[in-house]
């Protein structure tokens, strides 16, 4: 499941100009508007040629010339119609949507670079959060990044973190804040905060009061699992890399949960993100023990992709996480 949420302070770019674009594909240059590859991508992404239309405040007719038209242009039949099940794309269109995506990006970045120099940042900023971190990332990145910064139109997808980086591979979005265990091939990222893994226990537990433990202390003890598809495919494979074999007795999707569990001494768990207070949703208190010995890190970082230039907004909220997560890994200001 992916839940999509956007700022109610955006600012509405330009559209873009009817300027033809002289462009070598398929070994031959060929001519179309940047127009035609917006209604192309709409197309594509709406799956209907009148859904597109809507979308693009044009008529139907106009929408169905403007792509026969691009077809007639590139050579190749980009759109398969059927009449009750909307449109399919062709191998040929496709891969034509790919680059009529990194075209248009392109085009509008170069457009929004213009109004970042004069008036700062500008423009769309999409960007993919992990769902297992959003409760961490998402205030603050509305609270300092979007809210002062009126002229961008932030949109901000939850999700799992491989979804995410799928649909970032695809053009959708610009960055995706995940773990770096969780990275797939063909982006690029930049670590902002460091993740090692801590033991969590009730605060009655016997190792409480330790301050570490070592993973062979906890063979015998029930294991509360965090139910997550990045966890079960990395945390769980990471634990039995570092020698134990987790005896998984309870589970749950939600974060709290697992915390309200190890609280009400149901068992202990290991995660990566630290609230700042060691207390259960229901006020039980918690140890937070460190792992003695090797085990794998799960920083958290922005992933990107690696065929494109960060643009002066990805950059500038780039540079924002990792103020924050210099922020929080320096803990709170004793004063």
């Amino acid at each position: 499941m992916v839940k999509s949420w956007h700022s109610l302070r955006t600012a509405t770019q330009p559209p873009l100009h009817h300027g033809q674009a002289h462009i070598t594909y398929a070994g031959e240059v060929v001519n179309y508007t940047f127009k035609q590859l917006q209604y192309f991508i709409a197309v594509a992404d709406a799956g209907t040629i009148s859904g597109a239309a809507t979308a693009c405040h044009i008529s139907q007719a106009a929408m169905s010339q403007s792509i026969g038209e691009l077809e007639r242009i590139v050579g190749s039949q980009l759109l398969v119609r059927h009449r009750a099940r909307g449109v399919v794309l062709t191998a040929v269109g496709t891969h034509f949507l790919r680059d009529a995506k990194e075209l248009v990006r392109h085009a509008e970045e170069v457009q929004g670079l213009i109004g970042e120099r004069q008036s700062g940042l500008v423009g769309p900023l999409n960007i993919g959060m992990y769902s297992g971190l959003s409760a961490f990332w998402l205030p603050v990145v509305c609270e300092q990044f979007t809210k002062p910064n009126p002229g961008l139109e932030v949109r901000i997808t939850e999700g799992d973190g491989a979804e995410l980086q799928e649909r970032l591979l695809e053009g959708y979005l610009d960055a995706v804040i995940t773990h770096t265990r969780h990275l797939l091939p063909g982006v690029k990222h930049t670590t902002v905060m460091s993740g090692r893994p801590y033991v969590l226990l009730a605060a009655g537990h016997r190792l409480a009061r330790n301050g570490s433990v070592r993973l062979s202390d906890l063979a015998e003890e029930d294991f509360v699992s965090l139910d997550i598809p990045t966890v079960r495919d990395n945390q769980l494979v990471n634990l039995r890399m570092s020698g134990l074999d987790p005896k998984i007795a309870w589970s749950s999707s939600n974060f709290e949960a697992v915390r309200g569990m190890v609280a009400r001494g149901l068992g202990y768990t290991v995660l990566v993100q630290r609230p700042p207070v060691n207390l259960s949703y229901d006020g039980l208190p918690l140890a937070v023990l460190e792992i003695e010995g090797p085990v794998g890190h799960s920083d958290i970082c922005v992933a990107y992709t690696a065929s494109e230039r960060p643009s002066l907004r990805l950059r500038a909220f780039i540079e924002f996480c990792e103020g924050i997560g210099a922020e929080r890994e320096q803990g709170p200001d004793p004063s």
